[in-house]
C-alpha cells in the first residue's frame, strides 16, 4: 500500500513538473525596449549591416516595431505595426506594399514580410535573462536564393 502510494505521488509530481516545463515554453516574451546589435556576436552570410537597432513597443496583441539599419549606402529607417494574432496584414515596407504577418512559436516571435516576390523572415527569441535577444533572418529572393544571418541584440537601459 504505502509503495502504490509513493508511486501515485511520484506521478502526480511528474505530470505537475512537465505541466510547468510546457506553461514555461509557450509564454510568450513581450519584445518591448531598445536592442541593439552586438557585432562581434552576428553573423552575416554576406555580409551585413555595420549597426541595427529595434524599438519594440509590444502592448497585448499589439506590436509597433522601428527598425535603423547603419550600412555602408546609407542610414535607413523602417517603421511598421503588427498585430500578433496571426493575420496577414498590407503595409509600406521601404517604399513598397507589402504584406507582414506576426506570430508566436512556441520560444518565439516570427515576423514575416514578403513583397515583390522577396521574403524577409525574422526569428526573435529571447534569453533566460531577457537581455539578449538572437535574430534568425532568413532572405529569400525571386529566384529562390536563400541567405541566412544571425543577429544577437542586447537590450538597452531604459533612459
Amino acid at each position: 500500500m504505502k509503495q502504490r502510494i509513493s508511486v501515485l505521488l511520484i506521478s502526480a509530481l511528474t505530470v505537475c513538473l512537465m505541466a510547468t516545463f510546457v506553461v514555461a515554453q509557450t509564454k510568450q516574451s513581450n519584445l518591448t525596449g531598445t536592442w541593439k546589435m552586438n557585432a562581434d556576436k552576428s553573423k552575416f552570410e554576406r555580409g551585413g549591416p555595420s549597426g541595427i537597432t529595434l524599438k519594440f513597443d509590444h502592448k497585448d496583441n499589439s506590436l509597433a516595431e522601428t527598425m535603423m539599419l547603419v550600412t555602408d549606402g546609407g542610414d535607413r529607417t523602417v517603421d511598421l505595426k503588427y498585430t500578433t494574432d496571426g493575420k496577414e496584414s498590407s503595409q509600406d515596407i521601404m517604399g513598397t506594399t507589402g504584406q507582414t504577418v506576426v506570430k508566436w512559436e512556441t520560444d518565439g516571435w516570427l515576423i514575416e514580410w514578403k513583397a515583390e516576390g522577396r521574403s524577409f523572415v525574422r526569428k526573435l527569441t529571447l534569453s533566460a535573462d531577457g537581455k539578449s535577444m538572437t535574430m534568425i533572418v532568413k532572405q529569400i529572393s525571386p529566384d529562390g536564393e536563400t541567405v541566412t544571418d544571425s543577429v544577437v541584440l542586447e537590450k538597452q537601459e531604459a533612459k
